[in-house]
């Protein structure tokens, strides 16, 4: 098993940056063009990249506002959100038998979403 931790401060209020990462539309414009997920411990999440790669998972947990844990393509994701002073801590931790880290370019992506600026 491999794991990679990433965190990463946004600055955004904690309830954007949760919206980000829960919210099919916001998720289309950081994520993938194609994103479903059913926010209920064992709902469904698919997600098809640009370059037609699928991965289906299972959301495992959800503390809404502040922990999201799912399964996808045999890794185990768990996000966290916390405030802190110059915005909000994205926290991902990724453990997998192979394939890690797919959550650390998107990080940065998240933390230039223009669905995350501040009004």
């Amino acid at each position: 098993m491999s794991k990679v931790e990433r965190e990463i401060t946004v600055a955004a209020e904690p309830d954007d940056v949760w919206r980000a990462l829960t919210d099919e539309e916001l998720l289309t414009e950081w994520l993938a063009p194609e994103v479903e997920v059913e926010l209920e411990e064992g709902g469904e999440l698919f997600v098809r990249t640009e370059d037609g790669e699928e991965r289906w998972g299972t959301v495992e947990e959800v503390d809404d506002g502040r922990r999201l844990a799912f399964t996808w393509g045999g890794s185990r994701v768990e996000l966290t959100v916390d405030a802190v002073s110059d915005g909000t801590r994205v926290r991902v931790v990724e453990t997998a038998p192979a394939r890690v880290g797919e959550w650390g370019p998107r990080l940065t992506a998240l933390a230039s979403a223009s669905a995350l600026a501040l009004a």
